[in-house]
């Protein structure tokens, strides 16, 4: 991530305005043991300043979907995910962003995991209609699909087209 100067007073100006949380996010484009435990380190250290600031930090590792070696990355990030949560105290919680995963509920642990209020999927840059398929093969996971959401969409739509579109098929 890109150096944050600013942080302290951001946090201080959110909790100010009655803002829940704050993301942070972090880009994965291969299976790199190091890389992607440096990049989960890095967030969960930016997280214990969210969360002493009085925020909910939600962490955002996101796997490239062209990524040649996805699983394996998924599998690095959820075990590194899974360890720093356990480092968490019985008060701090998180919510995790992720993309899609390549095996079906392959994030229940996070999901389960005391810590963590919600996990919440990445399309990653899928159409809407896979995105779609695979969030409901991954029980109790909520979407964040802008880039599949906006898929289709356009301005020169009626009301009843434009709600057609959204309307899961």
């Amino acid at each position: 991530m890109k150096p944050m100067p600013d942080l302290g007073a951001l946090l201080t100006k959110a909790v100010s305005n009655n803002i829940f949380g704050t993301k942070m996010r972090s880009f994965i484009k291969h299976a790199n043991a190091n890389g992607v435990h440096a990049i989960v380190r890095q967030q969960f250290e930016i997280a214990q300043q969210i969360i002493a600031a009085g925020l909910v930090p939600i962490i955002e590792p996101e796997v490239d979907i062209h990524c040649p070696d996805k699983a394996e990355a998924e599998s690095l990030l959820k075990a590194a995910i899974l360890a720093e949560l356990n480092a968490l105290a019985p008060d701090q919680w998180v919510v995790l962003k992720l993309t899609l995963p390549e095996v079906e509920n392959f994030y229940s642990d996070c999901l389960n995991h005391p810590n963590v209020l919600k996990v919440v999927a990445l399309s990653g840059g899928c159409s809407r209609k896979e995105a779609d398929a695979v969030l409901t093969r991954n029980n109790g996971v909520i979407a964040s699909f802008s880039r599949a959401l906006w898929d289709g969409l356009n301005v020169h739509q009626s009301d009843s087209e434009f709600d057609s579109m959204l309307t899961l098929r």
